[in-house]
């Protein structure tokens, strides 16, 4: 019974996940996004590591026994999106790509472990509150 109770939450984990997702590939793909004054250079790079860090380990919180084929997913997707972005009018850089990656391989570490903590104890306030 505590499972079924449990599941809306769960299901809402993965909703704000998804669309999280979608909002960095349209970040990404967008022919003209935000123009924001970065207060440093290279300020891409860090958000390039902060978004797949982040959806690395959310989705990992998720699914931890599937954390390294998420990983790969997420790794794999920011390839993809470089490519893609060639045909946006962006620019595509291999080392937004290395960005990528390195917050991917990050976010299945700790972050992850932090996030599927979050996640349970909201859960488990799901369960009991119903």
């Amino acid at each position: 019974m505590a499972e079924t109770r449990a599941a809306p939450a769960a299901h809402l984990w993965l909703a704000a996940g998804w669309a999280l997702a979608v909002l960095v590939v349209w970040g990404s793909l967008t022919p003209s996004p935000p123009d924001i004054e970065p207060p440093f250079m290279h300020v891409d790079k860090l958000e390039h590591f902060s978004a797949y860090l982040i959806l690395t380990a959310w989705f990992t919180a998720a699914a931890p026994r599937r954390w390294l084929w998420i990983g790969l997913a997420f790794a794999a997707a920011g390839g993809l999106i470089e490519i893609a972005q060639a045909y946006t009018g962006r620019d595509a850089e291999w080392l937004d790509w290395a960005a990528d990656c390195a917050g991917a391989a990050v976010g299945l570490w700790y972050p992850a472990r932090w996030l599927a903590r979050l996640r349970l104890s909201l859960i488990d306030a799901h369960v009991h509150r119903a």
